[in-house]
């Protein structure tokens, strides 16, 4: 059973192999010699792969290249034009890739074999030292010149602990030994090997009880710094927690004081518009009864002068003509009346107005009789396309848009029937031409006309309004009778070809909002 486990011994250096004879216990045959490196020696039965080729792997081989070279042609222009981008970068890309390759690589190294640790004590080495001697034992029962060297320290990586003792050889599965001539060698030094191949159980060694207390003291750092890790953040979290509450108070209290602060605005907003509303209707209501005053007033006057112009038809008619009835010479005589009604009108007219009559003047016989001075003028007229008679001026601005901030009514306090507008090249000039005196607060230079309007209604009155480009927006409205409108027309043409007018502009105003500003108005 020795022979069959041990290899057969090598033969002479320089001969051929020979069949080998029954005597040795092999099978006849031609056998290959194999070396065992020291350090795989004593390790048990090496098997060799067959140096044959195998279909399958073959088949493998040949789809591994297909894939290899289906891999090479699909990847290859990617690395090409990766290798043309890092020509194109430089080479400083390329060098910093492979530097942080190579470093991950080192630490990874590095914490591999820190994680490794020290290899614990195994029996490998006393049952290869064990195997080696059953086998230096039996190849010297037969009485050859090989022995195999001694074991080195064993150069394998580092292996956990065994968890149990190795395996003594099997006994009983052995075939038994080959019958043969010659006589069987001693046994008698057999059980020795075998007990003594028996590894004895494993002692801890320093090195073991080293390694096992650096783990526990690794683990133990291991736990702390979860703990701490833990602690952190926790600690974290509450400090997110705290600050998120504070945060949401703070725009809590923002969005407070900023709905209170809309609150006031909106309260003070709608405070402003009752008082600006309320100041509205009162200054309509105001408005309204001074309009009304106005119209009354106006009517008044109206009726005053139709009244005093039906009185005037006699100073009137002395205006166009000489009246006859009476003569300064001596020897003319009064002519009488073709009329007998027009006659006792005239003589009540004249007693009316003047309060004298026909008897209160006694017939002079020393000086020519003359008729009585007229008490009262007739109505103003005038044909002077400069003059343009007008009957009211209104001036408003945007501070003030409902009411009127002055005016000039003709017939009404200083101002007589005789107010009259001039259009010049200077500007507009207003003037009562009867008491000869000009009002000069009312003039508007050339250079501050803005815009003239001019429109017409159809109740015989005309419209004319005049706007400057100074800080109030001054607007003048001039009402005139339709008769007038063409001197207007004229004013304006000789204005706008004067040199001290500034982009002046003329429009026409409609009906509509003629009849609206005359309403507005009083008239």
């Amino acid at each position: 059973m020795a022979s069959a486990e041990a290899p057969p011994p090598p033969p002479p250096h320089g001969e051929h192999q020979q069949p080998r004879s029954s005597s040795n216990n092999l099978p006849d045959g031609n056998y290959d010699i194999f070396i065992i490196p020291p350090h795989s020696a004593g390790s048990g039965f090496v098997y060799l792969p067959s140096l044959a080729p195998h279909m399958n792997s073959f088949i493998a081989g040949c789809c591994c290249t297909f894939i290899v070279v289906y891999l090479y042609n699909t990847f290859s222009p990617l690395v090409k034009y990766c290798a043309a981008l890092a020509l194109a970068n430089g080479f400083g890309t390329v060098g910093l890739l492979v530097a942080v390759g190579i470093g991950a690589w080192a630490v990874g190294r590095m914490q591999a074999e820190w994680k490794a640790g020290p290899p614990p004590p195994s029996g490998g080495g006393s049952a290869g030292a064990s195997y080696s001697q059953q086998n230096r034992h039996s190849t010297g029962s037969h009485g050859h010149t090989y022995s195999s060297p001694p074991r080195p320290p064993p150069q394998t990586p580092p292996q956990p602990p065994p968890q149990s003792p190795p395996r003594p050889p099997p006994q009983s599965s052995q075939p038994p030994p080959p019958q043969s001539s010659q006589p069987p060698p001693p046994q008698s030094s057999q059980p020795p090997p075998r007990q003594s191949s028996q590894p004895p159980p494993p002692r801890p060694s320093p090195a073991a009880s080293g390694w096992e207390k650096a783990r526990e003291e690794t683990k133990k750092r291991e736990e702390e710094r979860k703990r701490a890790e833990e602690l952190k953040k926790k600690r974290e979290e509450a400090q997110k927690v705290r600050e998120e509450a504070e945060r949401a108070a703070k725009a809590k209290a923002e969005i407070e004081k900023w709905e209170q602060a809309r609150a006031r605005e909106k309260e003070t907003r709608e405070r402003e518009a009752r008082e600006r509303i309320k100041r509205e209707r009162e200054e309509k209501a105001k408005a309204q009864v001074q309009a009304q005053a106005q119209a009354q007033a106006q009517a008044q006057a109206q009726a005053q002068a139709q009244a005093q112009a039906q009185a005037q038809q006699p100073t009137a008619r002395s205006q166009t003509g000489t009246e006859d009835a009476y003569s300064y010479r001596p020897y003319d005589t009064p002519k009488k009346a073709s009329s007998p009604s027009k006659t006792s009108t005239y003589k009540s007219c004249a007693s009316s107005v003047s309060g004298v009559s026909e008897s209160s003047y006694a017939p002079s016989q020393s000086t020519a009789r003359t008729t009585p001075p007229p008490s009262h003028r007739g109505p103003y007229s005038t044909t002077n396309p400069n003059k343009i008679q007008i009957k009211a001026v209104y001036l408003f601005s945007d501070k003030s848009p409902l009411r009127p901030l002055s005016q000039l009514v003709s017939g009404q306090g200083p101002v007589t029937d005789g107010l009259i507008l001039r259009i010049e090249t200077g500007g507009l000039f207003i003037d009562d031409d009867v008491r000869e005196v000009g009002q000069r607060e009312w003039d508007v230079k050339a250079w501050a006309l803005n815009l003239v309007e001019d429109g017409s209604a159809k109740n015989g009155l005309h419209l004319f309004r005049a706007c400057t480009r100074d800080v109030d927006k001054k607007k003048y409205f001039f009402v005139l009778a339709e008769s007038e409108s063409w001197k207007v027309t004229a004013g304006i043409a000789r204005l706008r070809k004067g040199s001290q007018v500034r982009s002046l502009n003329f429009s026409t105003v409609k009906e509509t909002e003629v009849r609206a500003v005359l309403g507005t108005l009083g008239w």
